[in-house]
């Protein structure tokens, strides 16, 4: 549940013979409540295993602590699966890790490891969707668990059915609104080449995204850090991002969690991001489940005063400069 923030304002001076008042200072306190409380999610990698993407498996496998680090701080309940996008292979998991797994980092690099000597007819949603299926994989789709399938891919989704007839057969296992695809995928409109990498467009990929409301980014990108962070941090229903109710002056924010001041800084820290008007935290700052926001500051006078209530829970998962993209209503 997420906690509106209260607008409070100082005592008003009445001026000498008129009935008018005049704010002599305002206050905001935006509170806020981070989510991610009893959290219990399925994951399921979806990792093309043809022979091109050798060099792009290389770096997921290199910056895949990125996402292990935000599962182990956040102490998620979850289950991981890996599948191959080579549906002559079947999707039967390769490996099922779950937050009891020992020296999870080197399980989740060895399950991730699927080799490049899969099929050139890649079909990542519909092994999604067969791999998900009790049948084929019992237990690993728990009830009331959110789902998050990642697809890791070169090449465009070849499945024989539509995008939307996958992403609703995936939610009517799941249930509406627990499914959400992710993807590390080809650019549109004509796909990326960087250095030896080159990726043809993922467009049926990303409508599956774009309808989940699930993140992306280029599978051209330089690394796969932030995308893989920001995939644990939804897998967790953890917030680093809070938009403020009111446009604040900036030298007078003051962020307290649980009544500790946090440190203004990029390292461990908190920033203020004005094109959202949001507070974002870093590193070892981000508040843990359960915990309590509070953010103090004197309003831009500039900026008109609206008195009414605010959800500010909401949270803007897009990423400026890194080209990651959040599709969906950031309800987090």
């Amino acid at each position: 549940m997420r906690l509106s923030p209260l607008l409070l304002a100082a005592a008003a001076a009445l001026s000498a013979g008129c009935t008018d008042y005049e704010y002599s200072e305002l206050t905001v306190v935006d509170l806020f409540q981070q989510g991610g409380v009893g959290q219990v999610s399925d994951i399921l990698y979806v990792v093309d295993d043809s022979a091109s993407m050798a060099e792009e498996r290389g770096r997921l496998l290199d910056n895949f602590d990125a996402f292990t680090e935000v599962l182990e701080d956040t102490r998620v309940d979850f289950q991981l699966g890996v599948v191959t996008t080579d549906a002559t292979r079947g999707a039967g998991l390769v490996a099922l890790l779950d937050d009891d797994t020992d020296d999870l980092a080197a399980n989740f690099l060895a399950a991730i490891d699927v080799g490049d000597d899969g099929g050139r007819i890649e079909q990542g949603l519909s092994q999604a969707l067969s791999a998900i299926n009790p049948s084929v994989n019992p237990g690993f789709l728990r009830m009331g668990a959110e789902l998050h399938v990642v697809v890791v891919s070169d090449e465009d989704d070849q499945s024989p059915q539509t995008p939307e007839f996958y992403t609703h057969e995936i939610q009517a296992l799941t249930g509406v609104d627990r499914a959400t695809i992710h993807g590390i995928v080809g650019d549109l409109p004509a796909g990326c080449v960087a250095g030896s990498t080159a990726a043809s467009p993922g467009p049926r990929y990303l409508e599956a995204i774009e309808t989940t409301g699930g993140l992306s980014t280029s599978i051209c990108a330089a690394d796969y850090r932030e995308m893989l962070r920001r995939v644990g941090l939804e897998v967790a229903n953890w917030n680093d991002t809070f938009l403020l109710s009111r446009l604040p002056v900036p030298d007078t924010i003051e962020v307290h969690v649980d009544d500790v001041a946090i440190p203004q800084r990029d390292e461990d820290g908190w920033t203020w991001s004005a094109g959202d008007n949001a507070i974002r935290f870093h590193g070892r700052s981000i508040p843990r489940p359960g915990m309590e926001i509070r953010v103090d500051y004197v309003p831009d006078q500039g900026e008109q005063l609206d008195t009414g209530t605010h959800d500010t829970g909401i949270r803007d998962t897009s990423i400026h400069d890194t080209g990651i993209h959040d599709t969906g209503a950031g309800a987090g």
